[in-house]
């Protein structure tokens, strides 16, 4: 009798824990946008998301659209990113063209990428010092492009750095002088600052992945993982049972949770992360 007191006691303190996790994800404003295609957060809680065309909207953390861009050429936007101090970068494979934008979305330095020096531009993204990494699939290299100079100040062959790789790149980032690429089945790869492979990570992030800190969060198989990249310990977390989303931003206010029409604003004091 005693121990089933005691297996029942224990149950019901997984439920009540795992009642509580899932709770916590309460309270939150939704931002609903139909032809919605990237979305990233900058550090003072602003939202970007681009829509099918290329356009830019800029959303306070309330969910209120403030401002917009509509580029001279329209075409969908592959890489958008918010993270920076002081920029936004844009890039897209379609017109070969990247963008970057202050901070109230006006264009600072926008060109195609050019053909004399990258012949297949198929992921870009910012780094520090006028740089933009960018992947050349016609040569599978890995090129520092030197924007304001325009130039190539460093090149890495690639499929040589991952060897047996397919270098199917579907999401690459500059962190903490780090560049982090994440490729389709593999894994995120982590890089140091001459494109010198450091290690491979075992996250698998369903589509994007963000950063924390020193940690990648990202969502694999319907939970959120938290991942110190240095140690690789993660901490999981549960999603809300009524919404399955494809990713999730993260920053010192708000916690993003969005799919292809909706985002989610989260204060993160008020979620399962809130200890992050």
């Amino acid at each position: 009798m005693k121990i089933r007191l005691v297996i029942l006691t224990i149950l019901l303190a997984i439920g009540q824990e795992a009642f509580s996790q899932d709770s916590a994800w309460v309270d939150f404003e939704v931002i609903n946008f139909p032809k919605m295609d990237k979305v990233s957060l900058d550090n003072q809680g602003f939202i970007f998301v681009s829509d099918l065309e290329g356009n830019l909207y800029q959303f306070n953390k309330s969910g209120k659209v403030i401002n917009n861009f509509s580029p001279h050429r329209q075409g969908r936007i592959s890489q958008l990113e918010a993270g920076w101090t002081i920029n936004i970068f844009t890039f897209s494979i379609d017109l070969q063209e990247y963008r970057i934008l202050d901070r109230f979305i006006n264009p600072v330095a926008e060109n195609r990428i050019p053909l004399n020096l990258i012949t297949l531009a198929k992921a870009a993204t910012l780094g520090n010092n006028n740089i933009i990494w960018v992947f050349d699939e016609a040569d599978l290299s890995l090129k520092q492009f030197d924007y304001m100079r325009n130039e190539i100040i460093q090149l890495q062959p690639l499929n040589l750095i991952l060897d047996r790789s397919s270098l199917d790149i579907t999401g690459m980032r500059e962190y903490q002088n780090l560049l982090f690429l994440n490729i389709k089945g593999e894994g995120v790869f982590i890089l140091d600052n001459q494109g010198n492979l450091i290690k491979k990570t075992q996250a698998l992030p369903t589509q994007n992945f963000g950063f924390w800190k020193n940690r990648l969060i990202f969502i694999e198989k319907e939970k959120v993982i938290s991942m110190d990249f240095q140690s690789e310990k993660q901490e999981t977390f549960p999603l809300p049972d009524d919404f399955k989303p494809q990713g999730i931003l993260v920053n010192q206010q708000v916690v993003l949770l969005f799919d292809a029409t909706q985002i989610r604003i989260y204060q993160k004091s008020k979620t399962p992360l809130k200890g992050q």
